[in-house]
């Protein structure tokens, strides 16, 4: 007697007929996963750095700057803290995504001028704003940032202490709820 012989099932044949594309189908979806990630984090909103090329200062319009002064807005305050007889504050508030803040100080009359700087936490990232000018009511400045910025120091030093090793006057910012 002779031995049956086994003929491959429709379904071996169909396998092997696919078998050389499985291994390109499956390198090609694993392609397109990569390029999704790593799409998706090119795009992501990524939090706005004091370092960042792109984070821009604005100055205040004049009335919005009178209005902070005058209080006729209500804005919240921030004491700022300093060593001797120097006193300072931020006023500031939060609208469409921007910080507006103006600060105002009393300081000792100088020839160099005083500079306000926004930096994080621990001074690795910060950003030269404005220099403040000297008025009736001591030295002031406004501008206008990100408000993505937040929490931030408001830093006041002498215009040459580009390290900001002699604070004059700081304090925090930090965002209400």
């Amino acid at each position: 007697m002779s031995k049956p012989t086994t003929q491959p099932s429709d379904l071996q044949n169909k396998i092997q007929v696919f078998m050389p594309y499985l291994f390109p189908l499956i390198a090609v979806i694993f392609v397109v996963v990569m390029f999704a990630r790593w799409y998706q984090s090119k795009t992501a909103d990524a939090p706005v750095s004091l370092l960042d090329p792109q984070f821009q200062v604005e100055t205040l319009p004049s009335q919005v700057e009178n209005d902070i002064l005058k209080g006729a807005v209500d804005y919240q305050t921030a004491e700022m803290q300093g060593e001797g007889k120097v006193a300072g504050e931020v006023r500031y508030q939060i609208v469409d995504d921007k910080l507006s803040f103006t600060v105002t100080a009393n300081l000792p009359s100088s020839e160099e001028d005083y500079v306000v700087w926004l930096t994080d936490g621990n001074n690795e990232a910060k950003k030269r704003v404005f220099n403040l000018i000297y008025s009736k009511a001591g030295y002031m400045g406004s501008a206008m940032v990100a408000a993505e910025v937040l929490p931030v120091r408001v830093v006041i030093v002498k215009a040459s202490d580009l390290l900001l090793q002699d604070v004059l006057l700081e304090t925090d910012l930090s965002k209400t709820e």
